[in-house]
């Protein structure tokens, strides 16, 4: 990419890096998004509805998360920053082919080229599509247990061992053998 080029790039990623640091600074000005700032606007909580105290909770919640966006977002921006001093921007970490130029006028920070991007798109949707791509990790632990079913009741007998409460030792009674 020219020294022209560059210079333009250079120059957008620094206006939305602007703007973006605006809205972060409006944040913090309003103490949004600020994990210490979850207090309620009531005197007590004992006359509000569980419900009201869940709304409050999304919204500072929300507003956390916003705050991370564009945390995020400032970030992607001062590397894309770099990569125009390296002399690596505009080129597709994916393919490493060069990024269209209308994308990077839309989108500046933008490291995936629009080929490289709809697959990691389709990626991620095929995974929230498949339910058995997204289980839970303890299942797979659960599962273990049934792998050799000659030690299915062993992890019962040795916690057993330390008794339970219904065993001699809280009934007060004597061990009987």
């Amino acid at each position: 990419m020219d020294v022209r080029k560059n210079n333009h790039f250079r120059h957008l990623l620094k206006q939305h890096k602007e703007n973006i640091e605006d809205i972060l600074d409006d944040m913090e000005t309003l103490k949004l998004g600020d994990n210490d700032n979850n207090e309620s606007s009531e005197l007590s909580n004992y006359d509000n509805h569980p419900a009201e105290a869940a709304s409050e909770l999304y919204d500072i919640e929300q507003q956390m998360a916003l705050k991370k966006l564009h945390e995020h977002e400032v970030s992607e921006i001062e590397r894309s920053l770099q990569k125009i001093e390296k002399g690596t921007y505009g080129i597709c970490e994916g393919c490493n082919k060069a990024i269209d130029l209308k994308r990077l006028e839309l989108l500046p920070q933008a490291k995936l080229c629009i080929d490289c991007a709809k697959e990691a798109d389709s990626f991620i949707a095929d995974i929230k599509g498949d339910k058995k791509k997204r289980r839970p990790s303890e299942e797979q632990v659960i599962q273990s247990s049934d792998i050799n079913d000659s030690t299915r009741g062993e992890q019962f007998l040795d916690l057993m061992e330390y008794g339970s409460a219904d065993s001699h030792q809280d009934r007060g009674g004597k061990l009987v053998q």
